[in-house]
């Protein structure tokens, strides 16, 4: 009669991995990092254009003369830089006559600092906006009944 243990399938000379933990993946904080690129945050950021009233993206420029007309939904023009957890924006908009540039760039501000940490969780520490065009607001056509 043999005492000697089971021998498990493991190959000749290697060790069970589920014994002995050694092919166990770590703590999940050690497997590695989350890297956001600086083009999720400039979509993030650039979409809260759409979503601030009064705020648009500003029409295309050549030569700083406006081609067109602002974008009401449309992606603004944004430029991000992402450093570790903290990143800076520069925007261009369009802020709609006869809103307030101020209050329309401090709503665009919050916006997308919240938008951007809740879909990233990056920090924006800076945000600057370049307000290029201030187009009326266009009311409907009218028809005649």
């Amino acid at each position: 009669m043999s005492t000697a243990a089971p021998v498990e399938a493991t190959g000749a000379g290697q060790a069970d991995p589920r014994t002995t933990g050694a092919a166990r993946p770590g703590d999940p904080g050690d497997r590695g990092e989350l890297t956001i690129a600086d083009r999720v945050v400039e979509r993030v950021a650039g979409y809260a254009a759409t979503q601030v009233p009064g705020a648009s993206a500003a029409p295309r420029r050549v030569l700083g003369i406006n081609l067109g007309d602002a974008r009401p939904d449309s992606e603004a023009a944004v430029q991000a830089r992402v450093d570790g957890r903290t990143a800076t924006v520069e925007a261009t908009i369009a802020v709609e006559w006869p809103r307030s540039v101020r209050e329309v760039a401090r709503q665009f501000r919050e916006h997308v600092r919240a938008d951007v940490l809740h879909l990233t969780g990056v920090q924006v520490a800076h945000i600057d906006i370049e307000v290029v065009s201030l187009p009326a607001h266009v009311a409907a056509a009218r028809r005649v009944q």
